[in-house]
């Protein structure tokens, strides 16, 4: 399946470039940190844009656990897309670590979500509490 014919994917090349271990040892970053903070930031901007789509669409006790479901979809996707993007013949041009780095990105940025969902909740029911007491 050959990619190029739906779109144009040229900006991968600068965003593998980013990978590149000489300009990596000039900042002093090591490229799996790197990977991992992209791979983030593309869930992050996957979320702030599914998000209100899916919650127009679903009823609002299913659209969290909805729209991050679709978000990491949409997001194994597109690293398959790199992934595949970045094959010389039968074998990848891409780090090793490629796949582990990415999957670890999703999940923490999952557990970092429903971390923050929680936190809001309890700091919801406490000041709520409190609310109680004073009155």
């Amino acid at each position: 399946m050959n990619f190029q014919h739906w779109f144009d994917t040229t900006f991968l090349d600068e965003t593998i470039g980013w990978l590149d271990q000489d300009l990596l040892n000039v900042f002093g970053l090591k490229p799996e940190y790197v990977q991992f903070g992209l791979v983030f930031s593309f869930m992050v901007a996957l979320m702030w844009v599914v998000k209100p789509v899916i919650e127009w669409i679903m009823i609002h006790h299913w659209k969290d656990l909805s729209s991050y479901i679709t978000c990491v979809l949409l997001a194994l996707v597109f690293l398959q897309l790199v992934d595949r993007y970045a094959m010389s013949d039968t074998q990848s041009t891409l780090p090793h670590y490629y796949w582990s780095v990415c999957l670890l990105a999703l999940s923490s940025y999952g557990l970092a979500y429903v971390t923050g969902k929680w936190v809001r909740k309890l700091f919801m029911r406490i000041s709520r509490r409190n609310k109680r007491k004073a009155a």
